[in-house]
């Protein structure tokens, strides 16, 4: 299935640097460069993969043509597509962690 750029869902996800272990400082902006190469996105989406640096900024932000979406209104676009948010989200965090893994084993 295909999907234009402009409607596709874009989540912007803001990678803590803890999550790298106690050296994460050193590694996050290359680590977020390696993410956003080997984490495939859906073909109704787009993942972007940046540093956390700031907690007062919210960990994920979804857009639609680079409008910013609620969090309820990101689970009414996934629906569209038959998709539960809280899964969507539980799926991510699973390939971000290999993503972790195996970004260390290189």
């Amino acid at each position: 299935m295909q999907i234009s750029e402009e409607k596709k869902v874009r989540l912007m996800y803001r990678v803590e640097p803890g999550c790298l272990g106690p050296d994460g400082a050193n590694h996050i902006e290359d680590f977020c460069r390696f993410a956003n190469k080997h984490i495939k996105s859906p073909y109704y989406g787009q993942f972007v993969f940046l540093p956390r640096y700031d907690k007062q900024v919210g960990e994920r932000q979804y857009s639609v043509n680079s409008r910013n979406l609620s969090q309820a209104q990101a689970k009414a676009y996934l629906n569209h597509f038959e998709i539960e948010i809280e899964h969507f989200e539980e799926q991510l965090d699973e390939l971000l962690t290999k993503a972790i893994d195996l970004y260390f084993k290189r």
